[in-house]
């Protein structure tokens, strides 16, 4: 719309209105919501579905029409940072937690601190959880806060005039660079697009950067920007990212450089705090008629539905060795791998190819603690009964040894599904031991000695090796659970002691799957074949898995990478020992001497008493905790932060805000006045008011005029904008809306640039000052640019009086030459 100004006889261009973006504007906030989208895509690899990608688009979307009004508006940026934040607690609630139930769909205490407790510490429960998490789930704070972010830093920045062009032009697209990598750094190794992370956002970030170069130029140096060389520019950039990409897949090859925060961040859980299940092996084997309350040979541990006969379920994967026990470790594989326990979504990322498996299984009397059966690599779980949203919150996954554990323990009853792919996992005579060396474990350095003298002849080829020794174990091997009258001398136990001396070092290799299956590890790791202990069973036909069917087998590393299964009947005997009576010696004296008592098979049902209690304790501290809390559900210190830090920093937010919030209404009347004349003597006091809140002595009262108030106005122009007002109000002829517009844009323009001369604390302070506001006399519309402070107007004959004076200096302005 061009309306033509009837005082000066030319065309002045002027917007519909003021909040309504110009052509400049709509480009900046084009180019700020395709970046953040390109920015929020870096999140595809950690969340399931596109929920985060609409959320997060959302808060940009919001927080770039919060930026642009406010800008309109004429406030200062933080007024945009306060409404923004604002927006992001009380719709964080509906938008990102959802999941929790409708109690947190309402703003209220308790879901503003899952709010701030999801946005302080959210990123560390994403980068302890194994991608992808659930799309739906609290995490979606996470997104919502950086898309909120993006559209912030980029409008914001974009809309800032600092002195040099260039750093006009690159402000916003550094910005939205740092937002990117920030998503980066809280995704996986593996890029959800390289095409979009890379040369997409590239392609964006450049053209922006080129417009705004030119824009910039164009405003310095005077003269138009040139579309169609803006339009070749970006043409340009374009075909640059497309050959970037290729381009960039041959010099750069994979991602296993990739730098992430998962490289860095240690999981806050420790699987060592657990005993080793393989201690406890005797629980599984039959007493032959004696009674032991802890022994399940023929309670029933699980039963499993939906896999065949034959198929080995895992109970726990050990890899390291202590010299006392095998253990699990947090640190499978060297380097950077998922070799962690972790948490896991509904949705497990498990890049393992084999057959798939759907199965649900339900615990019996006999099982007891932290470990979860599985059967392969886990696609997906699902809890069914007790507190299933509790239980998947604390599962944790191991990738590279695939073992389940559910650190609050699991009970008779218990049910769950899952979906899993069964890797080829079986040992063939093709099959290329890994050539990563394996270092053997301190204090095992006794097995040397028997694995060279059991691996003569067998070559040089490491698996060759392994399974020699595996066949001397078989051949030369005897089997006993240490329950017989004569067996009583083999103990349980795989400690160096028990391995060493009463095993490969005996006259005699006696022992039962324990110690079969940790020699025969340690003999591989020291041939030079990674090897690790698993706990499990071999599934029977129906399915119930009973303590009988429980084994300990060996698992190899291959050459391609893979674990490659050696069962127990390769290195482990079935035939008993012979009957032998332990011998006592007799001393010379006569005085019998009894041998001694046989050391007690260790057993991890105390240890898993003591972890149990420990668990127990800490859970009913938390619960103690959470009831004792200011915010239930949360820890009582989050309540005590948002309670005595939080409100009241949101009180003093809102009553900033509602300072702000006046002084918009206030310009928001004066520039919708009713006539032409009075919007221009409200754009003067608007300058005024202005400067008083920066602090400037500008002289006030019934009787100043505006040009002596504009000599108290540090402003070039403010002497010029008085004589204007002055000219359009006293004039011969009423001004039109349009001139009342452009002299509203030129004030505007004004206290832009006395606000830029400032330092941004005066700024800022200037935003939220109350000198503007504090008026004890008003004038009249059409008046003076001020009001001074006094005493109320007199009645009377007084008044009449301060009119006539008010009325003779509006006369001398008027004949005041310019």
């Amino acid at each position: 719309m061009s309306p033509e100004s009837t005082t000066t006889g030319t065309r002045t261009r002027v917007r519909p209105h003021a909040l309504v973006p110009d052509l400049h504007s709509w480009v900046d906030i084009a180019f700020t919501l395709a970046l953040a989208a390109v920015a929020l895509l870096a999140f595809g690899t950690s969340f399931t579905g596109a929920t985060y990608l609409v959320v997060g688009m959302l808060g940009a979307v919001i927080a770039v029409v919060v930026t642009h009004l406010t800008r309109a508006a004429g406030w200062p940026v933080v007024s945009a940072v306060v409404i923004c934040l604002v927006l992001f607690l009380v719709l964080g609630g509906p938008l990102g937690l959802r999941s929790l139930g409708d109690t947190y769909t309402l703003p209220g205490p308790t879901t503003l601190a899952r709010v701030v407790d999801q946005a302080v510490f959210g990123w560390k429960d994403l980068l302890t959880t194994l991608p992808p998490v659930d799309g739906d789930g609290p995490l979606l704070v996470l997104p919502w806060l950086s898309g909120m972010v993006a559209g912030l830093v980029g409008l914001a920045l974009a809309q800032r005039r600092p002195r040099r062009p260039w750093l006009a032009a690159l402000l916003p697209v550094a910005g939205m660079t740092v937002v990117l990598a920030a998503v980066i750094l809280l995704g996986v190794r593996r890029p959800q697009s390289l095409l979009l992370q890379g040369c997409v956002f590239t392609a964006l970030a450049l053209a922006w950067l080129a417009l705004r170069a030119r824009r910039a130029s164009a405003t310095v140096h005077g003269g138009t920007t040139s579309y169609v060389r803006g339009v070749g520019a970006v043409s340009m950039l374009a075909l640059a990212a497309a050959l970037a990409q290729p381009v960039s897949a041959i010099v750069v090859g994979d991602d296993s450089r990739r730098a992430v925060a998962r490289n860095w961040v240690e999981p806050p859980f420790d699987i060592g705090r657990y005993p080793s299940p393989l201690a406890g092996f005797r629980k599984y084997v039959d007493l032959k008629g004696r009674a032991d309350p802890a022994n399940v040979y023929d309670k029933t541990l699980l039963d499993i539905e939906g896999v065949p006969a034959g198929t080995r379920v895992r109970f726990a994967a050990m890899d390291r060795y202590d010299g006392m026990v095998w253990g699990a470790t947090d640190d499978a594989l060297p380097g950077p791998a998922d070799d962690s326990f972790q948490r896991v979504s509904s949705t497990i990322d498990n890049p393992v190819e084999g057959e798939p498996v759907a199965a649900t299984v339900t615990l019996g009397e006999g099982w007891t603690g932290v470990w979860m059966p599985t059967v392969g690599a886990l696609r997906s779980v699902s809890f069914e009964t007790g507190d299933a949203r509790a239980t998947a919150e604390v599962f944790r996954y191991n990738l590279a040894t695939s073992t389940a554990v559910v650190p609050t323990g699991l009970q008779s009853g218990d049910r769950y599904s899952f979906t899993a792919v069964s890797p080829d996992d079986e040992l063939t005579d093709q099959t290329v031991g890994s050539a990563e060396v394996a270092p053997l474990p301190a204090g095992a350095a006794f097995i040397q000695g028997p694995s060279e003298k059991w691996t003569e002849g067998a070559g040089n080829d490491p698996m060759d090796r392994v399974l020699a020794a595996a066949e001397h174990l078989r051949t030369d091997g005897r089997y006993s659970d240490g329950i017989g009258r004569t067996e009583r001398i083999y103990v349980a136990g795989h400690s160096t002691w028990r391995l060493s001396d009463e095993f490969v070092n005996a006259p005699q290799i006696v022992g039962n799957d324990e110690q079969y299956a940790a020699t025969m590890a340690l003999i591989a790791n020291h041939i030079g074949v990674p090897a690790r202990v698993v706990l499990g069973a071999v599934v029977p036909a129906g399915g119930r898995v009973t303590g009988k069917d429980v084994s300990a087998w060996v698992e190899l590393r291959a050459a391609d990478g893979s674990w490659r299964t050696l069962p127990t009947e390769a290195f482990m005997s079935t035939t008993p020992p012979a009957d032998q009576v332990p011998e006592t010696d007799t001393p010379m004296s006569g005085t019998v001497i009894p041998p001694p008592n046989p050391i007690p098979p260790p057993s991890d049902a105390g240890e898993q008493s003591d972890a149990d209690l420990k668990e127990r304790k800490a859970t009913r501290k938390k619960k103690a905790d959470e009831e004792d809390a200011l915010i239930p559900g949360l820890p009582a210190w989050v309540g005590r932060v948002v309670t005595y830090v939080g409100l009241p920093l949101l009180a003093i937010a809102l009553l900033l805000g509602a300072v702000v919030g006046v002084k918009a209404l206030r310009r928001h009347r004066r520039r919708s006045a009713a006539s032409p004349s009075a919007r221009f003597v409200g754009a003067w006091r608007e300058l005024v008011d202005h400067a008083r809140d920066l602090g400037q002595p500008v002289p006030l009262g019934p009787t100043v005029t505006r040009r002596e108030q504009s000599a108290g106005i540090v402003s070039a122009q403010a002497a010029v904008l008085a004589r204007r007002a002055d000219g359009f109000v006293f004039g011969p002829s009423a001004p039109e809306v349009a001139a009342a517009t452009t002299y509203w844009e030129s004030v505007d323009a004004e206290r832009r640039a006395m606000s830029h001369e400032v330092t941004r604390w005066q700024r800022l302070r200037a935003a939220v000052s109350l000198r503007s506001l504090r008026r004890t006399t008003s004038s009249r519309d059409g008046d003076v640019g001020g009001a001074a402070p006094g005493p109320p107007p007199a009645p009377g004959r007084v008044t009449a009086l301060a009119r006539r004076v008010r009325g003779l200096t509006d006369w001398r302005s008027r004949r005041t030459p310019d």
